[in-house]
């Protein structure tokens, strides 16, 4: 507490004040991490008009976010690894379920329009577009590394592709004969 006190530029006391244990003060910092990426990410998903654009620009912003919030994602995902009750319920009362669902639907609005296919499971896809982020921010030094993933050098690059594979999916365009599975 008195290292947060004087990176803050207040006292110890004025910590405590506002916060009465480390926990209160975790639990704050966690709500404001996902009260802002609802605030700044949850209306760039728009499934009712260009889809694939929304995607990539969605993808953009949530990787930027999470490069720029680095220390607040770290004790996030070391939240989401514990794999505790207490976690649990600090996550989903800081608004991650909340988040998930809205972008969730948007995706129904999206099949709802006709722009998103109507047996896609939207939870799903959120869950892919969300998990490929995180993915790529836990281990972009490494993931950068990787001739394979010569995609993920550039961000925009990363979330054009991502976006693509996402609305394309990866089956070949329909052609004569080709007939989709249910």
């Amino acid at each position: 507490m008195a290292e947060i006190a004087a990176a803050a530029g207040v006292s110890k006391a004025t910590v405590f004040h506002h916060y009465r244990s480390k926990r209160a003060l975790y639990e704050a910092l966690v709500g404001d991490a996902m009260a802002g990426f609802r605030e700044q990410l949850v209306p760039l998903l728009d499934a009712e008009g260009d889809l694939q654009g929304s995607l990539r620009e969605f993808a953009v912003a949530h990787v930027e976010r999470l490069t720029r919030m680095q220390g607040t994602m770290r004790l996030i995902a070391r939240e989401m690894l514990s794999g505790t009750p207490a976690s649990s319920d600090l996550l989903s009362g800081s608004g991650m379920t909340q988040n998930f669902s809205l972008l969730v639907d948007a995706l129904r609005r999206g099949q709802a329009q006709g722009t998103v296919r109507a047996e896609v499971d939207p939870g799903l896809a959120v869950f892919l577009l969300l998990s490929a982020n995180w993915f790529l921010f836990q281990t972009g030094a490494l993931t950068r590394r990787n001739p394979d993933l010569a995609v993920t050098g550039s961000t925009d690059t990363y979330a054009a592709e991502l976006a693509r594979l996402l609305y394309f999916g990866l089956a070949p365009p329909a052609g004569p004969g080709h007939q989709e599975s249910p």
